[in-house]
């Protein structure tokens, strides 16, 4: 049996006449134009507009989401750098992934003083000097993920025209692009490295003061032909990793965020989720939904190929959550569950399945 080393999945979500992630105004004569995040891609041999959610935008509802749904305490953002007139030009989170789970979950950076590794030129000229150089500490995000871009054939950017009626004188018009897209992404949590943190040098992903501060709560081994590098691993490891990873996962079922729902309100938990332990960390579950019926479609035949394939890497069954009604090829998509290798259900049913079969750490879980 394979181990659970990460959690690998895909999730899809209903953008249909929706307004996720701004790309702020349009160019030349579409300067009064809002318009979303798009990219473009080759399809049949011309350019095609492709709408999407950037990685950094979604990871930001998941991390939201993933604090209200599980109690848990936000890192907040703070300032770590002043410029020489006196602004912000850097800032972290806590930098505290023992009292955060979001920091253990998605990372964070601070560059010290005499590292350029994480600042720009421009913002170490810029930066006012200080009597105490900050020691640099970087955790590399156990959750990975891609952007959410629209499936093909069901992705298509439409314009809202609107006008601003004054009191007096001429209504103002301006306008939103808008899209009418099914979104697609996938992602992979580095599962071991929950409550494990590598200090290799000049890389550190524990501050002094943080292993000073948490001594009694972390335990160590060298690491390295000389053993001058340590891991510090909490010693509540399995029980925090299993309760961290489910948090996120309850958040990833539950996810909320956007832009512009006031005038596009959209529901952005996901319609269809795939989840999987695996022991390798490919991110296999991508590129899986097509569009060429009324409504997305999942490749059944590629997934199918997926399982063979990492069959001897796969931690645990394959679990499939759809929202009914929501996929064009439903009824295919739930004959594949058999009990054993493929699971069947709701997204959040399954995300709740998965918890109680793999991170469950209390008989009341």
């Amino acid at each position: 049996m394979a181990t659970l080393n990460n959690i690998t999945g895909a999730l899809v979500i209903d953008g249909t006449a929706a307004f996720l992630n701004g790309a702020g105004l349009g160019a030349g004569e579409d300067r009064n134009k809002v318009v979303p995040k798009v990219f473009e891609e080759m399809v049949n041999g011309r350019r095609e507009k492709v709408p999407y959610v950037s990685a950094q935008a979604w990871r930001r509802w998941l991390r939201n989401t993933s604090n209200e749904e599980n109690n848990w305490t936000p890192s907040e953002l703070q300032a770590i750098g002043v410029s020489k007139k006196g602004t912000t030009n850097k800032i972290s989170t806590q930098l505290d992934p023992i009292a955060f789970p979001e920091d253990d979950l998605f990372g964070y950076m601070r560059s010290g003083g005499n590292d350029k590794s994480g600042a720009s030129d421009e913002e170490d000229e810029d930066e006012a000097p200080t009597k105490t150089k900050a020691e640099s500490v970087q955790r590399t995000s156990p959750f990975k993920c891609s952007v959410l871009k629209g499936i093909r054939g069901k992705r298509t950017l439409n314009v809202d025209e609107g006008f601003v009626h004054l009191k007096e004188n001429t209504p103002l018009p301006y306008s939103t692009q808008f899209y009418a897209a099914h979104l697609e992404g996938f992602f992979n949590l580095e599962y071991y490295r929950l409550g494990q943190f590598d200090n290799l040098g000049s890389k550190q992903e524990l501050a002094s003061e943080t292993v000073k501060q948490y001594a009694d709560l972390l335990t160590n081994k060298p690491l390295g032909a000389k053993g001058t590098f340590k891991r510090f691993t909490l010693q509540n490891a399995e029980q925090s990793r299993k309760e961290r990873a489910a948090g996120l996962l309850r958040g990833l079922a539950f996810l909320r965020g956007g832009a512009k729902q006031a005038a596009f309100g959209a529901d952005v938990s996901p319609k269809v989720l795939i989840l999987a332990g695996l022991e390798c960390a490919n991110p296999v579950f991508n590129n899986l939904f097509e569009g060429s019926g009324e409504m997305p479609s999942l490749k059944i035949k590629a997934l199918k190929q997926i399982i063979e394939d990492y069959r001897n890497k796969l931690a645990t069954p394959v679990y499939i959550g759809i929202r009914e009604g929501y996929l064009q090829n439903e009824d295919d998509v739930k004959a594949l569950a058999d009990g054993t290798s493929v699971v069947v259900g709701s997204p959040i049913s399954v995300a709740q399945d998965f918890i109680k079969a793999n991170l469950t750490t209390t008989p009341n879980e």
